[in-house]
Protein backbone atom coordinates (compact mmCIF):
# COMPACT_ATOMS: atom_id res chain seq x y z
CA UNK A 1 0.00 0.00 0.00
CA UNK A 2 1.32 3.29 -1.15
CA UNK A 3 1.33 5.88 1.88
CA UNK A 4 2.65 9.27 0.13
CA UNK A 5 3.99 10.17 -3.08
CA UNK A 6 4.70 13.07 -4.70
CA UNK A 7 7.39 13.65 -7.42
CA UNK A 8 10.35 13.05 -5.59
CA UNK A 9 9.52 10.76 -2.91
CA UNK A 10 7.68 7.22 -2.55
CA UNK A 11 6.51 5.33 0.72
CA UNK A 12 4.98 2.23 1.53
CA UNK A 13 3.47 0.27 4.02
CA UNK A 14 5.93 -3.19 3.44
CA UNK A 15 4.23 -6.52 4.69
CA UNK A 16 6.11 -8.94 6.87
CA UNK A 17 8.26 -11.52 4.82
CA UNK A 18 9.42 -8.94 1.59
CA UNK A 19 12.93 -8.82 1.40
CA UNK A 20 13.67 -5.09 0.84
CA UNK A 21 16.27 -4.26 -1.12
CA UNK A 22 16.73 -5.78 -4.65
CA UNK A 23 18.32 -9.33 -5.38
CA UNK A 24 18.94 -10.88 -8.40
CA UNK A 25 17.62 -14.11 -7.27
CA UNK A 26 14.58 -13.01 -5.78
CA UNK A 27 11.24 -12.84 -8.18
CA UNK A 28 10.20 -10.02 -5.71
CA UNK A 29 11.96 -7.47 -3.36
CA UNK A 30 10.19 -3.95 -2.20
CA UNK A 31 12.69 -2.01 -4.97
CA UNK A 32 12.08 -3.84 -7.51
CA UNK A 33 8.03 -3.60 -7.06
CA UNK A 34 8.05 -0.40 -6.48
CA UNK A 35 10.14 0.50 -9.50
CA UNK A 36 7.21 -1.34 -11.53
CA UNK A 37 4.48 0.60 -9.61
CA UNK A 38 6.26 3.51 -10.76
CA UNK A 39 7.20 2.83 -14.64
CA UNK A 40 3.65 1.75 -14.39
CA UNK A 41 2.23 5.19 -14.08
CA UNK A 42 5.04 6.85 -16.00
CA UNK A 43 4.86 8.44 -19.84
CA UNK A 44 8.55 7.70 -20.02
CA UNK A 45 9.05 4.16 -17.76
CA UNK A 46 12.66 3.79 -18.86
CA UNK A 47 13.66 7.03 -17.24
CA UNK A 48 11.98 5.95 -13.95
CA UNK A 49 14.26 5.75 -11.08
CA UNK A 50 13.66 4.04 -7.40
CA UNK A 51 16.36 4.52 -4.66
CA UNK A 52 16.09 2.97 -1.21
CA UNK A 53 17.72 4.82 0.97
CA UNK A 54 16.99 2.74 4.41
CA UNK A 55 16.10 -0.87 4.54
CA UNK A 56 13.87 -3.07 7.10
CA UNK A 57 14.50 -6.69 7.80
CA UNK A 58 12.78 -9.28 6.00
CA UNK A 59 10.44 -9.93 8.75
CA UNK A 60 9.53 -6.73 9.64
CA UNK A 61 6.92 -5.11 8.55
CA UNK A 62 5.92 -0.74 8.07
CA UNK A 63 6.72 2.32 6.46
CA UNK A 64 9.45 2.05 3.58
CA UNK A 65 10.80 5.48 2.28
CA UNK A 66 12.02 6.23 -1.65
CA UNK A 67 13.65 8.46 -3.69
CA UNK A 68 12.27 8.65 -6.68
CA UNK A 69 15.12 10.71 -8.11
CA UNK A 70 18.92 10.01 -7.84
CA UNK A 71 19.98 13.76 -6.23
CA UNK A 72 17.00 12.75 -3.89
CA UNK A 73 18.55 9.63 -3.13
CA UNK A 74 21.87 11.22 -1.81
CA UNK A 75 20.08 14.04 -0.01
CA UNK A 76 17.85 11.33 2.00
CA UNK A 77 20.88 9.18 3.01
CA UNK A 78 22.69 11.89 4.33
CA UNK A 79 19.62 12.51 6.52
CA UNK A 80 19.13 9.09 7.39
CA UNK A 81 23.28 9.37 8.16
CA UNK A 82 23.02 12.47 10.50
CA UNK A 83 19.77 10.96 12.71
CA UNK A 84 17.67 13.57 10.80
CA UNK A 85 14.40 11.62 10.83
CA UNK A 86 12.72 10.40 13.79
CA UNK A 87 12.07 6.51 13.27
CA UNK A 88 9.19 4.99 15.74
CA UNK A 89 8.28 1.38 15.83
CA UNK A 90 6.24 -0.45 17.59
CA UNK A 91 7.16 -4.05 19.23
CA UNK A 92 5.08 -7.10 20.78
CA UNK A 93 7.14 -8.82 23.43
CA UNK A 94 6.48 -11.91 25.36
CA UNK A 95 7.69 -10.22 28.72
CA UNK A 96 6.56 -7.30 29.98
CA UNK A 97 10.05 -5.12 30.57
CA UNK A 98 11.72 -4.38 34.04
CA UNK A 99 11.33 -0.19 33.88
CA UNK A 100 8.21 0.87 32.14
CA UNK A 101 9.93 3.50 30.41
CA UNK A 102 13.83 4.21 29.70
CA UNK A 103 16.57 4.02 27.10
CA UNK A 104 18.89 1.26 26.42
CA UNK A 105 22.62 2.02 25.34
CA UNK A 106 24.72 -1.02 24.87
CA UNK A 107 27.55 -2.46 22.41
CA UNK A 108 26.68 -4.29 19.35
CA UNK A 109 28.95 -6.92 17.32
CA UNK A 110 27.28 -8.13 14.51
CA UNK A 111 27.88 -12.10 14.15
CA UNK A 112 28.58 -12.41 9.89
CA UNK A 113 27.95 -16.24 9.95
CA UNK A 114 24.89 -16.45 12.20
CA UNK A 115 23.97 -13.35 10.97
CA UNK A 116 22.97 -12.24 14.26
CA UNK A 117 23.69 -9.25 16.38
CA UNK A 118 25.22 -9.68 19.68
CA UNK A 119 24.86 -7.55 22.61
CA UNK A 120 27.44 -6.17 24.91
CA UNK A 121 26.74 -3.67 27.87
CA UNK A 122 30.05 -2.19 28.12
CA UNK A 123 32.65 -1.71 24.68
CA UNK A 124 34.47 -4.25 22.91
CA UNK A 125 36.10 -5.38 20.34
CA UNK A 126 34.64 -4.58 16.49
CA UNK A 127 31.54 -3.15 18.60
CA UNK A 128 29.39 -0.22 17.92
CA UNK A 129 27.48 1.85 20.18
CA UNK A 130 23.23 1.39 19.74
CA UNK A 131 20.68 3.39 21.34
CA UNK A 132 16.87 3.21 21.39
CA UNK A 133 14.17 4.37 23.94
CA UNK A 134 10.99 2.61 24.98
CA UNK A 135 7.97 2.95 26.66
CA UNK A 136 5.16 0.43 27.60
CA UNK A 137 2.19 1.17 25.82
CA UNK A 138 -0.13 -1.43 27.36
CA UNK A 139 -0.54 -5.26 28.04
CA UNK A 140 -3.10 -7.81 26.68
CA UNK A 141 -3.04 -11.94 27.28
CA UNK A 142 -1.13 -11.38 23.41
CA UNK A 143 2.01 -9.92 25.02
CA UNK A 144 3.22 -6.43 25.71
CA UNK A 145 2.90 -3.22 23.41
CA UNK A 146 6.61 -1.18 23.41
CA UNK A 147 6.70 2.34 21.42
CA UNK A 148 10.33 2.38 20.47
CA UNK A 149 12.18 5.72 19.32
CA UNK A 150 15.59 4.21 17.43
CA UNK A 151 18.20 6.56 17.78
CA UNK A 152 21.19 4.91 16.06
CA UNK A 153 19.50 2.01 13.59
CA UNK A 154 22.26 -0.79 13.72
CA UNK A 155 21.74 -4.51 11.89
CA UNK A 156 19.38 -5.87 13.80
CA UNK A 157 19.40 -3.36 16.70
CA UNK A 158 15.97 -3.24 17.90
CA UNK A 159 15.58 -7.24 18.12
CA UNK A 160 18.90 -7.99 19.84
CA UNK A 161 18.93 -4.98 22.64
CA UNK A 162 14.81 -6.31 23.40
CA UNK A 163 16.01 -9.50 23.69
CA UNK A 164 19.18 -9.09 26.10
CA UNK A 165 16.94 -7.12 28.37
CA UNK A 166 14.98 -10.06 28.14
CA UNK A 167 11.94 -9.38 25.96
CA UNK A 168 12.34 -11.15 22.84
CA UNK A 169 9.56 -9.67 20.29
CA UNK A 170 6.86 -12.42 19.08
CA UNK A 171 7.97 -14.56 16.60
CA UNK A 172 11.68 -13.62 16.76
CA UNK A 173 13.42 -17.44 17.29
CA UNK A 174 16.29 -15.63 16.38
CA UNK A 175 16.57 -13.71 19.10
CA UNK A 176 15.07 -16.39 21.84
CA UNK A 177 11.24 -16.04 21.31
CA UNK A 178 9.51 -18.87 22.19
CA UNK A 179 5.84 -17.67 20.74
CA UNK A 180 5.35 -18.25 17.10
CA UNK A 181 3.47 -15.88 14.89
CA UNK A 182 3.65 -16.23 10.97
CA UNK A 183 6.39 -17.47 8.46
CA UNK A 184 9.31 -14.80 7.68
CA UNK A 185 7.32 -12.82 10.17
CA UNK A 186 7.84 -11.03 13.98
CA UNK A 187 5.64 -8.70 15.70
CA UNK A 188 8.00 -5.63 14.85
CA UNK A 189 6.42 -2.68 13.09
CA UNK A 190 7.85 0.43 11.51
CA UNK A 191 5.34 2.92 12.37
CA UNK A 192 6.34 6.16 12.13
CA UNK A 193 8.29 8.62 10.03
CA UNK A 194 9.45 12.07 10.57
CA UNK A 195 11.43 14.31 8.70
CA UNK A 196 11.69 17.71 6.41
CA UNK A 197 10.90 17.36 3.10
CA UNK A 198 14.50 16.77 1.34
CA UNK A 199 12.65 18.93 -1.61
CA UNK A 200 10.85 21.49 -0.09
CA UNK A 201 11.42 21.36 3.83
CA UNK A 202 8.53 21.06 4.62
CA UNK A 203 7.64 18.98 7.33
CA UNK A 204 6.14 15.19 6.54
CA UNK A 205 4.74 12.80 8.74
CA UNK A 206 4.09 9.01 7.11
CA UNK A 207 2.17 6.54 9.13
CA UNK A 208 1.62 3.20 8.42
CA UNK A 209 -1.21 1.28 9.95
CA UNK A 210 -0.12 -1.67 12.08
CA UNK A 211 -0.74 -5.87 10.23
CA UNK A 212 -4.36 -6.70 10.44
CA UNK A 213 -4.17 -10.43 12.85
CA UNK A 214 -5.60 -10.76 15.75
CA UNK A 215 -2.63 -10.29 17.87
CA UNK A 216 -2.08 -6.68 16.45
CA UNK A 217 -5.93 -6.49 17.00
CA UNK A 218 -5.75 -6.95 20.77
CA UNK A 219 -3.81 -3.75 20.92
CA UNK A 220 -6.17 -1.75 18.60
CA UNK A 221 -7.46 0.56 21.10
CA UNK A 222 -3.84 1.71 22.55
CA UNK A 223 -2.37 2.31 19.03
CA UNK A 224 -5.19 4.35 18.19
CA UNK A 225 -4.31 6.61 21.98
CA UNK A 226 -0.60 7.04 20.16
CA UNK A 227 -1.76 8.18 17.14
CA UNK A 228 -3.93 10.59 18.47
CA UNK A 229 -1.56 11.84 20.99
CA UNK A 230 0.98 12.33 18.54
CA UNK A 231 -0.89 13.88 15.67
CA UNK A 232 -2.42 16.08 18.34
Amino acid sequence: PVLYEDRQLLAVNKPHGLVAEYEPHLKYSLESLALRYVRSNDKYPHKCFIGLPHRLDRPVSGVVLLAKKKSILKLLVDTFAKREIEKIYLAIVENEPPISETTLVNWLVKDTLQRKAIIHPTEVRDSMRVELKYKLIGSTTQGHLLQIKLITGKFHQIRAQLSHMGCPIVGDAHYGAKRSYKENAICLHAYRLKLQHPGTNEPLQITAPVPTDEIWATFAGLIEDISTLQNG
